[in-house]
């Protein structure tokens, strides 16, 4: 997955976080291997799910950076959202 493609995905149009986004994409990948998800390729069906929830992951870590705070100000990650790709995703 491309940085340039995380950072658009990100609203991100400086170079400032460029290592960190990388590590988070890295991250991204690693948790939904972990969940029993394998890489997939350019041309594999299912590519597209794939690279909205490696960025799913990657938005959820980027915005919280860790922290985890209920007002209605802060954008609620949907866990139930990313499970469903992870299902999909898996080949079973």
């Amino acid at each position: 997955m491309e940085l340039e493609r995380v950072k658009n995905w990100l609203y991100l149009d400086h170079d400032l976080d460029d290592e960190l986004v990388e590590n988070l994409i890295a991250s991204a990948k690693s948790e939904l291997e972990m969940s029993g998800v394998p890489p997939y390729s350019e041309n594999e069906k299912g590519y597209a799910l794939y690279c909205i929830a490696v960025k799913y992951i990657i938005s959820r870590d980027f915005e919280t950076r860790g922290y985890i705070e209920s007002n209605s100000y802060n954008k609620q990650f949907n866990e139930k959202a990313l499970q469903s790709m992870i299902l999909k995703l898996k080949q079973w």
